[in-house]
């Protein structure tokens, strides 16, 4: 059977749903209107018109798309950490340096929804400072670097696992796991993902962030040491 068969099929379903609930509607007004009825029929036809009502809402209701179809899960790895000092209105801080991963796991739990691009967005950029903590990390999976210092941002694939053009499909049962190594040589980079995505006959965009906050990746201070060193 074809989409179109399909949705033609849902709306006759929704059409005689509905002329069923009201013919039934009718036949429970005339009845408690009708003296011959016995006193007991017309409440238990209103429960049914009621409850067929409810059923016919809530089926509704499940036929209008809310929200994005994806979810997805954040993490760190790969990472060395640069302590940032407290500054100006800001507390201290340890940041990721260059080089470090970030692991995103996409799902789809209701419907196959196809993967149309995804790219970095950055949200400051600024001198950077702190003192380097060296720390050991994690292999890729699906490996992209994220270019932070070009304008915009760019995804390069890397590994053989790793296609030139983005373009995959998740779904309830077939989830993607990527790992992104941001990359910066100059700044202190505050960043979001943005992930575009078609389903059915919509498409949108979804923010990915870690816990609802931007990512931030600053540049490794030379030689090992601390950018107060290089000033």
């Amino acid at each position: 059977m074809s989409l179109g068969d399909r949705v033609r099929g849902g709306r006759a379903g929704v059409r005689a749903g509905a002329v069923a609930v009201a013919v039934g509607a009718a036949a429970a007004v005339a009845l408690w209107v009708s003296d011959s009825a016995p006193e007991w029929l017309a409440p238990a036809l209103s429960a049914v018109v009621t409850a067929a009502l409810v059923e016919e809402t809530v089926r509704r209701q499940r036929r209008i798309p809310r929200g994005d179809p994806l979810d997805f899960h954040v993490t760190i790895s790969d990472a060395s950490y640069v302590y940032v000092p407290a500054g100006t209105g800001e507390p201290q801080r340890t940041v990721p340096v260059s080089g470090h991963t970030v692991r995103l796991h996409v799902m789809a739990p209701d419907r196959t929804v196809v993967l149309a691009g995804l790219r970095a967005v950055v949200l400051e950029r600024r001198p950077p400072r702190g003192e380097l903590s060296p720390h050991a990390g994690v292999m890729p999976v699906r490996a992209y670097t994220v270019l932070l210092d070009e304008d915009p941002p760019r995804l390069e694939p890397r590994g053989p696992d790793t296609p030139p053009a983005f373009s995959y499909k998740v779904g309830p049962d077939d989830p993607e796991t990527f790992e992104l190594r941001a990359e910066t040589a100059r700044w202190h980079v505050t960043w979001v993902l943005e992930l575009d995505w078609v389903c059915d006959r919509r498409s949108g965009t979804t923010r990915v962030d870690i816990a609802g906050h931007p990512f931030r990746t600053v540049a490794r201070p030379p030689r090992g040491l601390s950018w107060e060193d290089e000033a």
